[in-house]
């Protein structure tokens, strides 16, 4: 040990995560553990590709550069540490060759502790265990899968995209900073004549004090201005679009990113304190990245015909690939796909309508919605999934029933062609292998719901839960909402329900065999593969459909189920926060593991082959399973199973 006084050693740690969570004594004798190491600018710490680390480094004072190694011999900026972070976690608790190259980007004072003594904090600490295996998990396979085959696959404009991915770009690297703006009282001609002398598409409109109101674009002018006849002398104020979405300079790119696709913008407005400081737009991010999901998702509601539609898919892949690079959180990364994949439906069914009222049999013969059901349901559906979509239509006279449900029945087929096209699995046919729960009546749909609530058995209910997950992609009745109502009720009279629920998921066949401490399947083409949904996914999104059943929460998302549950006290933070992480890591194995599969052309979908993971995804494998038998457990013991 160095003359370094403890005492201070032991101050300093006390600000620093996940140190300050140990109890006095704990944390007194790790400090007695560590040493004060000295590092000059510019020396190498650890060098990728050589021994892992043997230490865990917490920096006291300057700042380490951590490096990937490129072909070309230079060094991709992976991240910059400074005091308080730590480095070195990653190669100690792999076993394996560094990864990643530490530099001293100046001269560097960090208290070391050994690897053994830090493989105990991890092992026998759960808030070590969490953050040190969970931190990793939003960007270790992100950076791994960008180093090795994916990084000589990329080619054009995405190859320079590569670095700002890989570095983590910030909002404020990439925003507009010299800024066109105006106030809310400036003439729209003069707002004009600046747009043109400075030959740009839009103007920024601020009050007095910098705070951004709204955006003058190009479309405004020819919309709002000129095709309305507007006079030229009017205020902006009248004719901006005023909802301008905004966003901090510290934002990382993806979340830019995914906030132009969930609203629909093609702009964003920097703040600081609520002043303007820049601007940055989709045009910004493809520059940089190559693809954005802004433009795919609104490129959805121009195509005019199935062709164009079907091809659409295949590049909301790609941009799928830069979220998974640009570290998206799973929340973030299916928000944007299910967007997607919404507006294709949406899209979809207006081509169809089109279709069905101008070569027959005619326009809909009576008000109807396009239901999402399980995965798609609860905005967790992958591309390549199946179509788990049903159409409910307004109750009519018994004597037209034929007739309307003939019309539905075909437009429910020709919306399954067309997904089929767009390369969704199976069709809305194949649901529950019968058309007539696919597309029924709103009476009819109530009748089934409070059939399976009031006396369907637990094999009854494994095949319709997924209906329990039900939401309007397209609506022009409020049904769901009434619906909603009608089971909230049925589940409170029915006490067995829940319970049955229960049991039903419980009933579903595990997997058997066993590869190096995972359970596989052992059996046809997967053998020696992990089935990620039904072993580790499916028991978590079942788990929170039945509490949410329980506390009367609309919400149909897994993550937001667990959420809801948790602010009404029935799940403790501790084990909300360990599934929030759990699901997430899954969740983004499973969307990365379809992208190869779909890449590979292998089919493979959500088997997973757990010889493919590192040291440190299969530690956190493991841990993800652990908390979900926790979760299990809980739900077997409120249930009474």
């Amino acid at each position: 040990m160095s003359d370094f006084p403890l005492p201070r050693i032991k101050d300093f740690l006390q600000s620093v995560v996940p140190f300050d969570t140990m109890e006095e004594t704990e944390l007194q004798r790790v400090v007695g553990l560590m040493d004060l190491a000295y590092f000059p600018r510019g020396e190498v710490i650890i060098r990728a590709g050589e021994e892992p680390s043997k230490h865990l480094y917490v920096i006291m004072n300057g700042s380490v550069r951590v490096t990937l190694p490129r072909p070309s011999g230079e060094e991709l900026l992976i991240d910059v540490r400074g005091e308080g972070d730590t480095f070195g976690a990653l190669s100690l608790l792999q076993g394996e060759l560094a990864l990643f190259t530490v530099t001293a980007q100046e001269d560097l004072l960090a208290f070391t502790l050994p690897d053994e003594p830090f493989r105990a904090l991890v092992n026998d600490n759960p808030v070590f265990k969490r953050h040190f295996s969970f931190s990793l998990a939003r960007n270790i396979d992100a950076v791994r899968r960008a180093s090795d085959r994916h990084t000589t696959q990329m080619t054009g404009t995405e190859s320079l995209g590569l670095d700002a991915v890989l570095t983590g770009s910030r909002v404020h690297e990439l925003m507009s900073k010299n800024l066109l703006t105006c106030l809310p009282f400036t003439p729209v001609k003069a707002a004009a004549i600046q747009m043109t002398q400075r030959k740009v598409g839009s103007i920024m409109v601020c009050e007095p004090g910098g705070r951004p109101v709204g955006i003058l674009t190009d479309t405004d002018l020819r919309v709002r201005v000129l095709a309305a006849g507007v006079a030229p002398d009017v205020d902006v104020s009248e004719v901006m679009s005023p909802s301008v979405k905004s966003i901090s300079p510290q934002a990382f790119a993806f979340e830019a990113m995914i906030e132009m696709a969930r609203h629909g913008v093609h702009h964003l407005a920097v703040t600081e304190d609520q002043r303007l400081v820049g601007v940055i737009s989709d045009h910004d991010l493809t520059m940089v990245i190559g693809s954005s999901p802004v433009g795919v998702i609104k490129e959805v509601y121009k195509v005019s015909n199935l062709e164009d539609l079907a091809g659409l898919p295949r590049r909301m892949n790609r941009v799928m690939e830069t979220l998974l690079r640009l570290g998206g959180s799973a929340e973030y990364t299916l928000d944007v796909l299910s967007e997607f994949n919404d507006r294709l439906n949406t899209r979809l069914i207006r081509l169809t309508l089109s279709d069905m009222e101008h070569k027959g049999p005619g326009p809909p013969p009576a008000q109807f919605s396009w239901l999402a059901l399980g995965s798609a349901g609860r905005r967790e559906q992958a591309l390549d999934q199946g179509q788990d979509y049903a159409v409910v239509y307004a109750n009519v006279p018994e004597e037209r029933e034929p007739e309307v449900h003939a019309w539905f029945n075909e437009f429910a087929r020709r919306m399954g062609e067309g997904l089929s096209s767009c390369g969704f699995q199976g069709g809305p046919e194949a649901v529950m292998n019968d058309d007539l729960v696919c597309c029924r009546s709103e009476a009819a749909w109530e009748e089934s719901f409070l059939a399976w609530i009031g006396g369907g058995q637990p094999p009854a209910l494994a095949m319709a839960a997924k209906y329990f997950d039900i939401r309007a992609v397209y609506a022009e009745t409020d049904f769901v909402e009434r619906l909603w109502h009608k089971i909230f009720e049925a589940v409170e009279s029915e006490k067995g329900f829940l319970g049955r629920l229960a049991l039903a998921g419980e009933r579903r066949r595990p997997p058997v065999g066993f590869l190096r401490e995972f359970a596989v399947e052992s059996d046809g083409s997967y053998a020696d593969r992990l089935n990620l949904e039904e072993v580790a996914l499916e028991p978590v999104v079942r788990a929170a459909r039945i509490l949410a059943l329980d506390q009367k929460l609309p919400q149909t998302n897994t993550l937001e189920r667990l959420g809801g549950v948790t602010r009404l006290g029935l799940l403790k933070d501790r084990m909300a926060e360990d599934l929030y992480e759990a699901f997430s890591f899954i969740t983004l194995l499973r969307i990365a593991r379809r992208l190869d599969s779909a890449q590979n052309g292998a089919g493979e979908g959500a088997f997973l082959d757990p010889a493919s993971l590192n040291r440190v995804q299969r530690k956190m494998l493991k841990e993800s399973f652990q908390v979900v038998n926790k979760l299990q457990e809980f739900i077997n013991q409120r249930y009474g199973q």
